[in-house]
């Protein structure tokens, strides 16, 4: 369930502090299409999963909104002045990268080879207690 704090969060994250280009629901929307797995590795199609999103991610999305929005302004120059208006556009990019950067990592940690170290070498564990002590020594 999202709160109406993780929208204002998100709000603060995209720059949009009022509902006139994003409303709450298109925000709520953007949330629950973050869902990600939750603390305990619950993923949000288990029963018990606790409600947990990744508002960078959604966040992200929203400032490549925001860019593809700004396409089609143009730089000129009128009347001795010089008018950058790309540069709206590459902030955005920017903003969307930096959020993408501070989102949560998708992928899973892994277990490396259990191997002990002999008097030949790294040699590998072979039998299921080595394996245990082995896997109690990594906590």
């Amino acid at each position: 369930m999202v709160t109406q704090k993780q929208v204002a969060e998100l709000r603060r994250l995209i720059n949009e502090p009022t509902t006139s280009v994003f409303t709450d629901l298109y925000l709520t929307e953007r949330i629950e299409a973050s869902a990600c797995d939750d603390r305990f590795g619950k993923t949000p199609d288990d029963t018990d999963w606790e409600p947990t999103y990744n508002l960078y991610e959604a966040a992200s999305l929203l400032w490549l909104e925001k860019a593809t929005k700004l396409t089609e302004d143009f730089d000129f120059s009128a009347d001795g002045g010089s008018f950058q208006r790309s540069q709206k556009y590459s902030m955005c990019l920017k903003q969307a990268s930096a959020m993408q950067s501070r989102s949560k990592s998708l992928s899973k940690q892994l277990k490396s080879h259990p191997q002990t170290l002999s008097e030949t070498g790294w040699d590998d564990v072979a039998y299921k207690d080595d394996f245990d002590v082995w896997e109690e020594n990594l906590k």
